[in-house]
């Protein structure tokens, strides 16, 4: 613990006298310019709770590697407790969250290891979604509907071991539910401060409308798990509730304690999964946008993907070496983007000493990924969309390791970072290699400067999809991936 005459806090932004910065936006401009002003770290108050921003790749390493064990908590506020129920990789802190994170982590590994991996998984959606793509006829439309639908039954498949049907009713409501659901979470911010208000007339925070979607989700989750039970697991089925099932199980076996691995927590889990997938979503709705703004980027991944892989097939992740411009253009985004501009808050469970700052405990931490993303000693001209800065001389890809701070740093990173490096890619380049992505005729190009809501998201726009290659047969396509993938679904 450090002493009175030993505290030397970051640099402190001025605030309202009580209030404090409660004016903060934690919007990538916002955050730039406080980090050019402060350096790395810097200090914000709100309402009495000590808050530390923390920029750039060499102290978030610092504060979420090499500290990780300090400022890998979470704080224990309303978000966490009403919303999470303090469980799931998303919600639960302490032991619980340990167990369960790996439990997650070895399912994942086990799922991505079998006949039906993530690959297939997303191959198949990917289909569908070209499929889907192709019957709106080249009009404009709102593509933010199919990317949703695509990945929400990824997410499905793997949780439930099935996918829905294009069309299915199930499907449409969850992709609904979870959506907003995930938008609505900003809008309780300030309930982490003053719980109390969620008792005010009205619904000012969204409270009961919250309370109400996670409810329905639930119970969506609930009747699969209701499946599950009555139909035996077959063998090397790969799913994450069967998966559950045997964990809990061989706890209950060996008279281990069930925290973390109650009927509820599996729900929670599921949950967790679902909401999860914001960054993923969003960062698909920007690559669509960035390619519809630069039509030779486009091209030059058109003319690659004919070169090395042929227009009777789709990309693979077995194609992904001879394919580094299609793999450059999917890091900028990620890049440029940066959907997940800032984390949600961790809190420190120890004392810190970085950059000759004392960081105290039980101060919250925000992590700012987007400065490694847009930090001009790393990317020259960041605020500049080029995917050559990740090409070599010799053509091969380089330099894409900072990009991954997009999927945060340390004990907590996004599990499902995998999955979603497999969604975008193959989305990105079967997307480019079927269609040339035009902008609605006679209307200005969409805003590339997107909005907040938690996360940074686009702007709602429409996109022109113009088909450019057929098929030898869809059904063969699929066919294919029968026999590489025997037990998916198809």
């Amino acid at each position: 613990m450090f002493s009175r005459s030993q505290i030397n806090l970051p640099p402190q932004e001025p605030g309202y006298p009580l209030l404090g910065n409660v004016g903060f936006k934690p919007e990538i401009p916002v955050i730039l310019n406080l980090w050019q002003k402060h350096g790395d770290l810097f200090t914000l108050n709100m309402f009495g709770q000590t808050i530390i921003v923390v920029c750039g790749h060499q102290t978030l390493d610092e504060i979420l590697v090499k500290s990780g064990k300090h400022s890998s908590e979470h704080p224990v506020v309303y978000g966490y407790t009403e919303n999470f129920e303090s469980s799931g990789i998303l919600g639960a802190y302490g032991q619980v969250w340990c167990i369960q994170r790996k439990f997650v982590q070895d399912t994942l590994q086990h799922i991505d290891s079998g006949n039906s991996d993530l690959e297939s998984r997303a191959a198949i959606e990917v289909l569908d979604f070209i499929k889907n793509a192709e019957n709106v006829g080249g009009q404009p439309f709102n593509i933010d509907e199919l990317i949703k639908t695509s990945h929400y039954n990824i997410v499905s498949s793997l949780i439930f071991g099935k996918r829905f049907e294009a069309g299915d009713a199930t499907l449409k409501r969850l992709v609904e539910l979870v959506y907003e659901a995930t938008l609505n979470v900003p809008d309780q911010g300030l309930l982490s401060f003053f719980e109390w208000m969620k008792y005010l007339p009205g619904d000012w925070f969204k409270v009961r409308r919250q309370r109400y979607l996670i409810n329905e989700i639930l119970k969506i989750l609930q009747k699969m798990v209701d499946e599950h039970k009555k139909i035996p697991e077959k063998p090397n089925s790969t799913d994450f509730i069967y998966s559950f099932f045997k964990e809990q199980e061989r706890r209950k076996k060996d008279n281990e304690d069930l925290a973390g691995f109650k009927d509820r927590d599996l729900l929670l889990m599921g949950y967790g999964f679902l909401f999860g997938g914001i960054g993923v979503i969003q960062a698909l709705q920007w690559s669509a946008l960035y390619l519809m703004h630069y039509p030779e980027v486009v091209s030059r991944m058109q003319k690659e993907i004919e070169k090395n892989v042929g227009n009777n097939r789709s990309p693979t992740m077995a194609d992904k070496q001879r394919l580094p411009f299609c793999q450059a253009v999917m890091y900028e985004v990620l890049r440029t983007a940066s959907v997940i501009c800032v984390t949600p808050a961790h809190v420190l469970t120890s004392d810190l000493l970085i950059n000759g700052y004392n960081l105290q405990k039980d101060s919250w931490i925000l992590p700012a990924l987007c400065t490694v993303n847009m930090d001009s000693s790393i990317f020259k001209e960041p605020e500049t969309f080029n995917p050559d800065r990740f090409i070599k001389e010799d053509g091969q890809v380089f330099g894409f390791e900072k990009v991954n701070t997009s999927f945060s740093m340390g004990p907590r990173n996004c599990l499902g970072q995998r999955l979603a490096e497999i969604e975008m890619f193959l989305l990105i380049t079967a997307l480019v290699q079927n269609f040339d992505i035009e902008n609605e005729a006679d209307t200005p190009l969409p805003s590339l400067e997107g909005t907040y809501k938690g996360a940074h998201i686009t702007t709602p726009y429409k996109v022109c999809l113009k088909k450019r290659v057929q098929y030898s047969s869809r059904m063969s396509a699929r066919l294919r991936i029968h026999q590489r993938f025997p037990n998916t679904r198809i």
